[in-house]
């Protein structure tokens, strides 16, 4: 894990040196500026070691069917922040950064009302699932899951709010503040649970939920109102419009395996994808990172017509993100005899859904960066939702035919969903460079 972390941390900092150099104090000192980027990086691995902790709490403390039952409610989870991601977050990564001093305010309290409005409503569509699920598959609800699971979805959107608005403006210092309150807390409660022998998928969720709202505290005092101003809306909607359908077909292509697993195979099978995925966590939130800090500036870029700053950012990423990730497998391949004994005594022979994960974040990682040069404008978003239809037109028949199979067969799936959406976002995401270039050398001929 330390070997991803590390080498994530060198793509951050290489691949900042394409941006312009400002940021540099007096004698090539650290100043706020130069500090961001890294605090982007250790803050995804403050959240990466965070997941850690709560899955082998899980792992060593609580049975497989207990830990099975986690990852099914956290699943939903992660579709509430992609729904907040594809509405809010990516619009104003979009937007904001090319938005003149005046317009700034109307898309900040648009976007703070949007969260608002999401938060509420995730919770309670959120209820109403769990209700249904368990009616459906006679889970027994008890009221601590209920009304954890419901405030996990509200605190999760408020963590993610306070993120966005750090990132999008470059504060990369204010977002690690954030999560590193959010994280002490939630690891308090966990350790309570723990001492009191109380460890459930319930109170993790409700100490999620509670977790997540505490960096917003210091905000309240600031906050002007809801208000949702019209030409704000309309230009996250011209991006929104397009990415909602795309981030529920993602989800279902790339998150609700665990359901598909469930069937098949039964929650001990679950636990041991989730298990298996554990070490490879900081290769998932690092990528994030990325994203997080690198968005708003290839969007910058795209408007300048710097198609090269793009195209350098790109493949730098690339080299030392697959740089890291075949020193990882190799690292896997030689040291998993030592390794194993960290998940447990349940949880033995998983080498192979190991090193499956692992391609699977290779294809991610190259997806994900890829994916930034088409997020630069709403007909980029167009494309990558005719993509997702396509993945979700092979996905789910290949989960339905192949999970029986056994879990590698349903990460294998994920894997074939990645390289198709890969291949097809590099062809695009080149015309899109070749064109703003064409444009940039017509601009300079006239």
């Amino acid at each position: 894990m330390g070997m991803v972390l590390h080498s994530m941390s060198l793509a951050s900092r290489a691949a900042a040196r394409v941006e312009n150099r400002a940021g540099r104090g007096a004698g090539g000192m650290l100043t706020p500026k130069r500090l961001n980027p890294l605090a982007a990086v250790a803050d995804q691995a403050w959240l990466s070691l965070l997941n850690f902790a709560i899955s082998l709490a899980f792992i060593w403390g609580a049975s497989k069917s207990e830990y099975g039952y986690y990852l099914l409610l956290v699943a939903p989870l992660m579709l509430a922040q992609s729904i907040q991601n594809a509405i809010v977050n990516s619009p104003l990564a979009t937007f904001l950064p090319a938005a003149d001093r005046l317009a700034r305010p109307a898309l900040k309290r648009t976007a703070v009302s949007l969260h608002v409005y999401l938060a509420f409503a995730g919770a309670a569509l959120g209820g109403l699932g769990l209700f249904a699920y368990a009616y459906w598959t006679d889970l027994k609800i008890e009221a601590v899951l209920l009304t954890g699971f419901s405030l996990a979805v509200v605190g999760t959107i408020a963590r993610e709010a306070q993120r966005s608005f750090a990132y999008v403006q470059g504060l990369g210092m204010r977002a690690l503040a954030g999560d590193l309150v959010y994280g002490i807390a939630l690891l308090a409660g966990i350790a309570w649970a723990i001492l009191g022998d109380r460890l459930t998928a319930g109170i993790v969720l409700l100490m999620t939920g509670l977790a997540g709202m505490l960096p917003l505290l210091t905000k309240w005092p600031a906050f002007q109102g809801l208000r949702i101003h019209a030409e704000s809306m309309r230009q996250f909607w011209s991006c929104g419009r397009w990415a909602l359908p795309s981030v529920v077909v993602t989800w279902v292509n790339l998150s609700a395996y665990p359901y598909f697993a469930e069937r098949a195979l039964g929650l001990a099978a679950v636990a041991d994808i989730g298990a298996s995925r554990l070490f490879l966590m900081p290769v998932g939130l690092a990528m994030t990172a990325w994203s997080n800090w690198y968005r708003p500036r290839i969007s910058a870029w795209r408007a300048a017509g710097d198609v090269n700053a793009i195209k350098r950012l790109t493949y730098v990423s690339l080299l030392i993100g697959w740089g890291g990730l075949t020193l990882v497998a190799i690292f896997i391949g030689l040291a998993y005899a030592q390794i194993e004994p960290l998940l447990g005594a349940q949880y033995k022979g998983l080498q192979p859904l190991v090193l499956m994960w692992l391609l699977f974040f290779a294809l991610g990682l190259a997806r994900n960066v890829y994916m930034a040069t088409l997020m630069t404008d709403a007909h980029g978003y167009r494309i990558l939702h005719h993509i997702t239809w396509l993945a979700l037109a092979l996905s789910i028949p290949g989960f339905v035919l192949l999970s029986a199979n056994g879990a590698v067969w349903v990460v294998g799936v994920l894997c074939a969903v990645e390289l198709i959406q890969l291949l097809l976002i590099r062809i695009k995401a080149k015309e899109y460079w070749r064109k703003a270039a064409t444009a940039a050398d017509a601009s300079c001929s006239s």
